[in-house]
């Protein structure tokens, strides 16, 4: 029988996130949840004081000891105020307040929404998202300003970049971290987008092997996977869940080696 875990989720009354909050609940572990209302914690986490009624909320409720966090969390649209706010520094403040409570679980584990347009927009380049990483979120805001379709991957990427390099110094404080890629995905976010290149038409236009937008029960699978004991040897990585996407529009993409001089 599988133990039973306690884990912290961000967005979980709607679409990825109550997917998943669905199917970790299904199988006896015990989640705790923040959303903007209709959730164990209602706040918002594009401010400062949601942020912190969030962190103080998740820690009475767990007592100190989380044995996982998923921040679900996200959004999408013109806003690049909150496309900013939300999907990066909200859930880098979470994670940063959720760390001692992690280091008190269990094969304690954290997975990241990343997106896969963190490798299908042409223009996205590797400063977008070294902006999430070294900036403030004011200087993100004002950066992006008037181009929330860069903001959006630029945000993804910065989640991606932030895996890669601190999955090391996390494993070594006893918490695995990792992130799931989602495709275009059938949730209220997607569906509420306007029609037209830039909203909801663009996607139909994006290149699916699956030939079908995903479901959030199949997003949801793949993070209770990144999560669980089981993948236990599963450190730093980004798994890819579209359909196929990726692999269709870089079929020969992989990490660059070494150079031959840092060879051990």
């Amino acid at each position: 029988m599988t133990q039973s875990r306690t884990i912290a989720m961000t967005g979980t009354s709607s679409g990825i996130g109550a997917a998943t909050r669905s199917l970790l609940e299904s199988n006896g572990h015990r989640v705790i949840g923040v959303d903007l209302s209709g959730s164990d914690i209602d706040a918002d986490l594009s401010t400062v004081d949601g942020r912190g009624r969030a962190l103080d909320g998740l820690l009475e409720l767990s007592g100190s000891r989380l044995d996982g966090f998923i921040p679900c969390a996200g959004v999408s649209g013109s806003d690049v105020s909150r496309i900013v706010k939300v999907n990066f520094y909200g859930t880098m403040a979470l994670l940063s307040g959720l760390r001692p409570a992690l280091e008190a679980g269990h094969q304690a584990s954290v997975v990241l929404i990343s997106s896969n347009s963190t490798t299908m927009i042409p223009w996205l380049e590797l400063r977008h998202a070294e902006a999430f990483l070294n900036s403030t979120e004011d200087e993100v805001v004002a950066r992006f300003e008037g181009r929330s379709w860069l903001a959006y991957p630029a945000g993804k990427l910065a989640l991606a970049y932030w895996v890669r390099s601190h999955a090391a110094e996390w494993m070594a404080a006893g918490i695995r971290v990792n992130a799931v890629a989602p495709g275009v995905t059938r949730t209220t976010m997607t569906e509420s987008l306007p029609g037209g290149p830039d909203g909801k038409g663009g996607l139909d236009l994006i290149p699916i092997p699956a030939a079908r937008w995903a479901e959030p029960e199949e997003i949801a699978e793949a993070i209770a996977f990144m999560q669980a004991p089981a993948a236990s040897y599963v450190v730093g990585q980004v798994l890819f869940v579209d359909g196929g996407t990726d692999a269709l529009l870089q079929p020969f993409a992989h990490p660059a080696p070494m150079p031959r001089d840092a060879a051990p």
